[in-house]
């Protein structure tokens, strides 16, 4: 057995050792790293932190000038959307009987919550349904008919209303039977 205290190779060196002009090299490599990475810390938490005292032309990831101005004026011009209860209504179609079910959600021009809404509500329905009932499966099976129902639907509760008016109208449910 051999001894393990033995050296199997007795002309290896158990160390090398480094210049002392490399070690001051090797430190200087160090504090530089260190100096860049620090630098690069505090970019990063100045871009982050305080994003207003990067000038647009710098920023990479968001829209500029024009672009985010757009952008702001389109979340500001939002409306505040009303869903109303389904409908079921019959269709005019000779022949055949057909039915419609449809959810509708109108937005409107203002931001907040508007009385009118609720006080005429009632009559907004009725104007809804009485358009839905005189349309046929032809006329509103495709999407350029669904177009001119929303577009007649949103003429009809504007000439209802005062103070409210209807910007937009969305159909979340269209189920033809």
């Amino acid at each position: 057995m051999a001894d393990p205290s033995v050296d199997i190779a007795p002309d290896r060196k158990e160390e090398e050792v480094v210049p002392p002009k490399s070690k001051k090299f090797l430190k200087l490599l160090i504090v530089l790293f260190i100096l860049i990475l620090l630098i690069g810390a505090a970019i990063g938490a100045v871009i982050f932190l305080v994003p207003g005292v990067i000038p647009d032309s710098l920023k990479f990831g968001e829209e500029k000038g024009a672009d985010k101005k757009e952008k702001e004026t389109e979340k500001k011009s939002q409306g505040y959307i009303y869903s109303m209860e389904p409908f079921i209504v019959n269709l005019a179609d000779q022949g055949r009987p057909r039915y419609l079910k449809i959810k509708i959600s109108i937005e409107s021009q203002e931001i907040k919550v508007n009385e009118e809404y609720e006080k005429r509500l009632p009559q907004l329905r009725d104007m809804v349904l009485t358009v839905l009932s005189s349309r046929s499966y032809g006329e509103i099976s495709d999407s350029g008919g669904k177009m001119k129902l929303r577009e007649e639907i949103i003429t009809k509760l504007n000439g209802l209303l005062r103070t409210f008016q209807v910007k937009t109208v969305y159909f979340t449910e269209f189920v033809i039977q």
